[in-house]
Formats: structure tokens, sequence, C-alpha cells
């Protein structure tokens, strides 16, 4: 499975996606990491806490315009973790001075300085989970996953991307309602 894939996969709350990136990636990251320590119980630690944020965010859907590899990206949210851990216990095992990139220090961004959605975002996902089966089925397939009409005709076989335009505009205004009845 492609990284596209997998991303699409974790978004869908698939957990054997998430074990495959975990069984994908943990030998290497040990051995990537062991550079920095060489406490398997800190490695175990800093590997699964990188693993939850990038499953929440992909989630969130803050992979869907990755541009490095999944295995960088979780690479790095793992490589600044223990540089934190590092820094807070005041400890550094390796003689290496190290500069973060612009991407590494995008990745730390997104994963430490998030305050998580916003009261609009959770008011959309109250609002969204309100939606009927089909209708949560078509956002999710236009929007989350980019989708074109065409291709949501075939998958949800409607007759033509006509009715699909219409079925998405009627959508988009019921999760609006749910929106601001949500706000009163």
């Amino acid at each position: 499975m492609n990284d596209r894939q997998l991303i699409t996969q974790l978004k869908k709350r698939d957990r054997n996606a998430l074990k495959d990136v975990y069984r994908e990636y943990k030998t290497e990251f040990f051995r990537f990491a062991s550079r920095y320590t060489k406490t398997n119980d800190t490695l175990e630690d800093i590997f699964q806490d990188a693993i939850i944020a990038l499953y929440e965010n992909a989630l969130a859907g803050k992979l869907d315009n990755l541009n490095s590899s999944l295995k960088t990206y979780l690479f790095s949210i793992g490589k600044f973790m223990l540089f934190k851990k590092f820094r807070d216990a005041k400890e550094i095992t390796t003689d290496e001075t190290y500069i973060f990139d612009q991407r590494e220090k995008a990745v730390m961004y997104d994963v430490y300085e998030d305050e998580g959605p916003s009261e609009y975002q959770k008011k959309m996902v109250a609002g969204f989970k309100k939606l009927g089966d089909k209708c949560r089925e078509i956002l999710e397939l236009f929007y989350l996953q980019g989708l074109k009409l065409e291709e949501i005709v075939s998958i949800q076989d409607y007759d033509n991307k006509n009715v699909v335009k219409s079925q998405k505009s009627r959508c988009l205004k019921s999760l609006k309602e749910l929106i601001q009845y949500n706000d009163g």
C-alpha cells in the first residue's frame, strides 16, 4: 500500500492500516533513533507517541497535502519528541548539534502547538455525525478524499453527475443548518 492509500485508510479509522504503519517502521525507527538514546523503553514510548500523533493528524486531515513520505513525517515527529524529552530532562546523549529544517519545524508546530479543533470545527463534526449515511459518504468522498463528481457517480451508483451535485448541495445545506442549530 502506498502512502496516499495508507493515509486514506487511516482517515477511515482502519486499525489494520495503523498496524501496518507500526510494523513497517518500528525496527527502522529504533535503528534511526538509537543514535540519540539506547534506552529501549524510551524508544518504545516515543515511537508509540509518534504513531498516535501521526494517526490523529491523519484523522484531522493534516496529512492530505503531505509533502514528504509518511516515513519521513513519522520519523520527524519521533525525532522531535526525543529531542523535546531530552531538552525537558536536560539530558543530551549525542555529541551532534542538530538544526531542524523548515519541514521539521512545521511538523513540530503541528504536533505540539495545535490547540485542537475550534468551536466551529466541533460544531461541524457534531452536525456531520447527525447527517444520514449517504450524505456523510458523499461529503467525505468529495471533500476529504478529493474525488470528482464523476467518480462519486460510479461509487454511489447515481444516474449522473448532476444528481450527485444536487445531492451534495442538499447535504451541505443540511450540515449548515445543523451547525446553525448548534449555535443557538
